[in-house]
């Protein structure tokens, strides 16, 4: 698996759905983690603007970040997976998106009107994922929950156009990679 890439495009419509969506070529000899490190996390999550250009993580910290960030990634893979094929979310995977947003706002402070949520730490960077994959499972959009169907690709986006009709990640990438397909397929077949 390759370690270091550029962060991947967003495309999903949704926080958690992007994060989900750090993995490329899944499957595949090319499958790239996005996200392998402490600090490819950090840098992600400042990108999002989760946390401030300043915002480190100590040393000591990043191999925790690492292992319940990938943790957090998983579930929401598996649980929104699920729903864009229609099945049921497995369970643990709902229980680690619960365990990771109660505990970021347990040690969480709230504060104003609307409340907001102030994380502490890594959780900073956690906290707001976990429970943008709580609001994710909890809406209204779960009918418009999709899975790209490239066989390479399964990337996860809520299909907002007013038909339904979505049905790649990105036409501009596995779109366009399924027509050059269909197109190829075509001219090879001698009834063409």
């Amino acid at each position: 698996m390759t370690i270091r890439s550029a962060l991947p495009h967003r495309v999903a419509g949704d926080l958690a759905l992007d994060f989900a969506n750090t993995i490329s070529w899944r499957g595949t000899p090319r499958e790239t983690d996005h996200l392998a490190d402490g600090d490819a996390i950090l840098a992600w999550a400042k990108e999002m603007g989760l946390v401030e250009p300043g915002f480190a993580v100590p040393d000591g910290g990043k191999d925790a970040l690492v292992r319940d960030a990938h943790r957090l990634r998983d579930a929401i893979t598996a649980a929104a997976g699920a729903i864009a094929l229609g099945t049921t979310s497995p369970a643990p995977a709902l229980a680690t998106i619960r365990d990771l947003a109660a505990r970021s706002l347990a040690a969480a402070s709230l504060t104003g009107a609307p409340a907001q949520m102030e994380f502490t730490n890594t959780d900073r960077i956690l906290g707001p994922l976990a429970w943008a994959a709580l609001d994710l499972l909890r809406g209204g959009e779960l009918g418009r929950l999709k899975r790209c169907p490239s066989a390479d690709c399964h990337w996860l986006f809520v299909d907002r156009t007013k038909n339904g009709s979505r049905r790649w990640c990105d036409m501009a990438t596995c779109g366009d990679r399924a027509k050059k397909r269909r197109h190829r397929s075509f001219q090879d077949d001698p009834r063409g």
